[in-house]
Formats: C-alpha cells, structure tokens, sequence
C-alpha cells in the first residue's frame, strides 16, 4: 500500500492560521489610525478651502457695494457674506464652494486687517471632530485649518 506524503499536515494549517491572525491583529490598528488621520486631513483640507471661498465671497461683497467702511456679516452656515455700501443697499454673496458641507459655530471678519477667523467648524454634519482656522500670522498656523481639542 502506497501512502502519499504530499501536501500539509493540519497543524501545520492551524499555525499558519494564527499566525496569519496575530499579524491581523498587530496591522488593524495601524490601518485604522492611517485612515483616521487621512479622513481628519481631508476635513482640515474642506475647512481651509471654504475659508478661502469665504474670503472671496467677502472681497465680492466690498468690491460690489463700493464699501463705506460698515459691519460684514458672514452666515456661519453657510459662510453667506452680507455688506451695506456707502449708498445704503445691502449687498449677499454666498461663496463659490462645491466641497463638502461646512458649518462653522463662530466666523469672523475683521475690516481693518482682512483676517478671517473660523471656530468650530465641522465638515459633512460630523460634531466628534471640529477645527479652527485663523490666517492671522500671530497664529502661526500661515492659514491651515487645526484640529481643536476637545
């Protein structure tokens, strides 16, 4: 009687199993944090850019009521900006962003210098995760959008 003795035993399978699973359990944290930190850094990338849109939206705003000096209001759900001229007619301009959904708790604008401030601003309806952006250059942050802390 012939036995054949090709192929592999069934312990060796099992190692070969667990050992397959430790490294699973070793890589998925890791692959977990990578892709955390990819989706923040999208987030970070939409707030920055509807911090650009926004700005621009102002500069229309001035530029479109031949600007007296008055207030500038930005919606914080939009980032809608709202200015009054010099001949009294208000002016709104909503700004030109097709990215994901921004909201912010606090925008701010300041006339004098042309620094815009964002707090609290969540991408996509997603609260667990908020960022704030200053282009002050006092901030240091040369205009990225940061992660706030909880």
């Amino acid at each position: 009687m012939k036995t054949n003795t090709k192929g592999f035993t069934l312990i060796e399978l099992l190692a070969v199993i667990v050992i397959l699973a430790i490294i699973a359990l070793i890589a998925s944290p890791i692959i977990l944090g990578i892709i955390q930190n990819a989706r923040e850094s999208s987030m970070a990338r939409s707030v920055e850019n509807f911090a650009s849109a926004v700005n621009t939206a102002i500069t229309s705003v001035m530029y479109d009521t031949n600007y007296g000096g008055g207030d500038v209001t930005v919606d914080t759900s939009n980032g809608t900006a709202k200015a009054a001229g010099a001949d009294g007619n208000e002016v709104t301009k909503e700004p030109s962003y097709s990215g994901s959904k921004v909201t912010c708790t606090s925008i701010e604008y300041d006339v004098k210098t042309g620094y815009l401030k964002m707090t609290g601003c969540s991408v996509g309806g997603t609260k667990s995760v908020t960022f704030k952006y200053d282009n002050t250059p006092t901030t240091g942050t040369n205009g990225a959008a940061v992660k706030e802390t909880a």
